[in-house]
């Protein structure tokens, strides 16, 4: 899978993120919105009618808000087929992921050789499905995927020094 298939274009989506996602009243968003319910600020061209003043308006969780290119590809298989959230839903997940662990592994010394080859181990089975049949992520749970690429994520943490670093500065307190 290309960098670029990563990334959200919001031109090329039917504002999946604005339909097929929950949301409760807090810092991030001034409302609750069910899943699968359009936000009430959704205009019928799969628009935001308040883009411009997200933050302004106590959505500062819309303005951070990425799909990771699973948005698009989403809206360019199913149209507006019902299974559409769903499948959204756990490819938004699977993109996540894989960008989280291909930006890991550019961190990862050629020293770390089996860490390495784990990282990209987990990318190849996550990008097998992602780049499957799209019909296909009806059928995935991505609990495992997450705590594989959490568990692998620490350990580029750990490799990077990252808990020994939190240490040393909280014992020196």
């Amino acid at each position: 899978m290309r960098r670029s298939d990563l990334v959200a274009d919001c031109s090329a989506c039917a504002a999946l993120c604005c339909t097929a996602l929950p949301f409760d009243a807090s810092e991030e968003f001034a409302i609750d919105k069910g899943a699968g319910e359009p936000c009430r600020y959704l205009c019928t061209d799969d628009r935001c009618a308040i883009h411009d003043q997200l933050v302004v308006r106590g959505f500062s969780g819309c303005a951070a808000f990425d799909c990771y290119g699973a948005g698009p590809r989403v809206t360019r298989a199913f149209a507006d087929a019902p299974q559409r959230d769903d499948a959204f839903r756990v490819l938004r997940e699977l993109h996540e992921l894989l960008w989280l662990l291909t930006e890991a592994a550019k961190l990862v010394p050629p020293t770390h050789a089996e860490l390495r080859a784990r990282l990209a181990s987990e990318v190849d089975g996550i990008e097998a499905i992602a780049c499957g049949p799209i019909d296909a992520l009806l059928e995935v749970d991505p609990r495992g995927h997450h705590e594989r690429a959490h568990a692998l994520l620490r350990r580029v943490g750990d490799t990077l020094g990252g808990r020994r670093r939190a240490l040393v500065v909280i014992t020196r307190r």
